[in-house]
Protein backbone atom coordinates (compact mmCIF):
# COMPACT_ATOMS: atom_id res chain seq x y z
CA UNK A 1 0.00 0.00 0.00
CA UNK A 2 2.72 2.26 0.70
CA UNK A 3 4.25 1.47 -2.31
CA UNK A 4 1.29 2.64 -4.20
CA UNK A 5 1.13 5.82 -2.42
CA UNK A 6 5.07 6.68 -3.40
CA UNK A 7 4.77 5.88 -6.65
CA UNK A 8 1.80 8.55 -7.35
CA UNK A 9 3.73 11.08 -5.31
CA UNK A 10 7.09 10.62 -7.55
CA UNK A 11 4.48 10.66 -10.72
CA UNK A 12 4.66 14.68 -12.03
CA UNK A 13 0.90 15.90 -12.33
CA UNK A 14 -0.79 15.21 -15.43
CA UNK A 15 -0.03 18.39 -17.69
CA UNK A 16 -2.61 19.87 -19.66
CA UNK A 17 -5.71 22.27 -19.75
CA UNK A 18 -8.28 19.90 -17.56
CA UNK A 19 -5.57 19.65 -14.43
CA UNK A 20 -5.67 23.16 -13.53
CA UNK A 21 -8.54 24.56 -11.46
CA UNK A 22 -9.73 27.81 -13.36
CA UNK A 23 -8.77 31.23 -11.70
CA UNK A 24 -12.37 31.62 -10.78
CA UNK A 25 -13.05 28.80 -8.85
CA UNK A 26 -11.05 29.78 -5.56
CA UNK A 27 -11.09 33.26 -5.20
CA UNK A 28 -10.42 35.00 -2.16
CA UNK A 29 -12.70 37.48 -0.01
CA UNK A 30 -11.09 40.07 -1.71
CA UNK A 31 -10.59 39.01 -5.21
CA UNK A 32 -14.93 38.47 -4.78
CA UNK A 33 -15.67 41.95 -3.33
CA UNK A 34 -13.28 43.20 -6.21
CA UNK A 35 -15.43 41.54 -9.33
CA UNK A 36 -19.02 42.36 -6.87
CA UNK A 37 -17.47 46.23 -6.93
CA UNK A 38 -17.05 45.49 -10.73
CA UNK A 39 -20.33 43.98 -11.55
CA UNK A 40 -22.14 47.03 -9.67
CA UNK A 41 -20.66 49.57 -11.23
CA UNK A 42 -21.77 47.88 -15.08
CA UNK A 43 -25.14 48.11 -13.29
CA UNK A 44 -24.67 51.61 -12.23
CA UNK A 45 -23.38 52.39 -15.77
CA UNK A 46 -26.68 50.49 -17.39
CA UNK A 47 -29.15 52.07 -15.19
CA UNK A 48 -27.20 55.70 -16.07
CA UNK A 49 -28.15 54.85 -19.70
CA UNK A 50 -31.54 53.39 -19.61
CA UNK A 51 -32.44 56.51 -17.75
CA UNK A 52 -30.79 58.81 -20.40
CA UNK A 53 -33.09 56.90 -23.10
CA UNK A 54 -35.79 56.99 -20.85
CA UNK A 55 -35.34 61.37 -20.47
CA UNK A 56 -35.54 61.21 -24.66
CA UNK A 57 -38.85 59.57 -24.55
CA UNK A 58 -39.84 61.98 -21.88
CA UNK A 59 -39.12 65.05 -23.88
CA UNK A 60 -39.98 63.40 -27.00
CA UNK A 61 -43.52 62.71 -25.36
CA UNK A 62 -43.85 66.38 -23.80
CA UNK A 63 -42.64 67.84 -27.41
CA UNK A 64 -46.04 66.19 -28.82
CA UNK A 65 -48.09 67.11 -25.73
CA UNK A 66 -47.11 70.62 -26.03
CA UNK A 67 -47.66 70.73 -30.01
CA UNK A 68 -51.38 69.03 -29.53
CA UNK A 69 -51.56 72.01 -26.90
CA UNK A 70 -50.56 74.44 -28.96
CA UNK A 71 -52.30 73.74 -32.35
CA UNK A 72 -55.30 73.31 -30.00
CA UNK A 73 -54.83 77.00 -28.21
CA UNK A 74 -54.56 78.53 -31.68
CA UNK A 75 -50.35 79.35 -30.95
CA UNK A 76 -48.01 79.16 -33.62
CA UNK A 77 -45.27 77.58 -32.50
CA UNK A 78 -42.38 75.94 -34.15
CA UNK A 79 -40.75 72.69 -32.59
CA UNK A 80 -37.48 74.64 -32.47
CA UNK A 81 -39.26 77.29 -29.95
CA UNK A 82 -40.41 74.36 -28.20
CA UNK A 83 -37.43 72.23 -27.97
CA UNK A 84 -35.73 75.40 -26.67
CA UNK A 85 -38.77 75.92 -23.78
CA UNK A 86 -38.06 71.95 -22.80
CA UNK A 87 -34.39 72.10 -22.68
CA UNK A 88 -34.59 75.54 -20.21
CA UNK A 89 -37.34 73.75 -18.31
CA UNK A 90 -35.11 70.39 -17.98
CA UNK A 91 -31.74 72.28 -17.34
CA UNK A 92 -33.40 74.36 -14.57
CA UNK A 93 -35.89 71.25 -12.79
CA UNK A 94 -33.54 70.32 -10.29
CA UNK A 95 -31.53 73.02 -9.50
CA UNK A 96 -31.65 74.42 -5.95
CA UNK A 97 -32.27 78.00 -4.10
CA UNK A 98 -31.87 79.57 -1.11
CA UNK A 99 -35.92 79.58 0.58
CA UNK A 100 -36.31 83.33 0.96
CA UNK A 101 -35.72 85.37 4.18
CA UNK A 102 -38.29 85.49 7.10
CA UNK A 103 -39.71 83.85 10.30
CA UNK A 104 -39.63 80.53 8.15
CA UNK A 105 -36.55 79.91 7.49
CA UNK A 106 -35.46 81.65 10.98
CA UNK A 107 -37.36 78.89 12.93
CA UNK A 108 -35.52 76.68 10.49
CA UNK A 109 -32.13 77.33 11.37
CA UNK A 110 -33.06 78.09 15.07
CA UNK A 111 -34.09 73.99 15.05
CA UNK A 112 -31.36 72.88 13.31
CA UNK A 113 -29.13 74.36 15.54
CA UNK A 114 -31.59 73.68 18.61
CA UNK A 115 -28.97 71.96 20.65
CA UNK A 116 -26.32 74.78 20.02
CA UNK A 117 -29.05 76.93 21.24
CA UNK A 118 -29.84 75.31 24.05
CA UNK A 119 -26.41 75.56 25.75
CA UNK A 120 -25.64 78.73 24.54
CA UNK A 121 -28.95 79.95 26.77
CA UNK A 122 -28.48 77.31 29.53
CA UNK A 123 -25.16 79.07 30.13
CA UNK A 124 -26.37 82.81 30.13
CA UNK A 125 -29.24 81.52 32.31
CA UNK A 126 -26.20 79.44 34.48
CA UNK A 127 -23.88 82.64 34.45
CA UNK A 128 -27.16 85.52 35.47
CA UNK A 129 -27.76 83.02 38.29
CA UNK A 130 -24.53 82.91 39.65
CA UNK A 131 -24.30 86.55 39.41
CA UNK A 132 -27.65 87.45 41.16
CA UNK A 133 -26.35 85.16 43.55
CA UNK A 134 -23.21 86.56 44.60
CA UNK A 135 -24.25 89.82 44.04
CA UNK A 136 -28.12 89.96 44.87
Amino acid sequence: MSDVRTAQAQQPAPSGRNSQAHPAENLTLEETLRVMDVARELRDRRQTAEEMFRRDEVRQKLREKLMKTARLSGDNLTEAELDTAIQQYMDRLHTYQDPAPGMNRFLAHLWVRRQQVAWTLATIAAAAGGLWFWFG
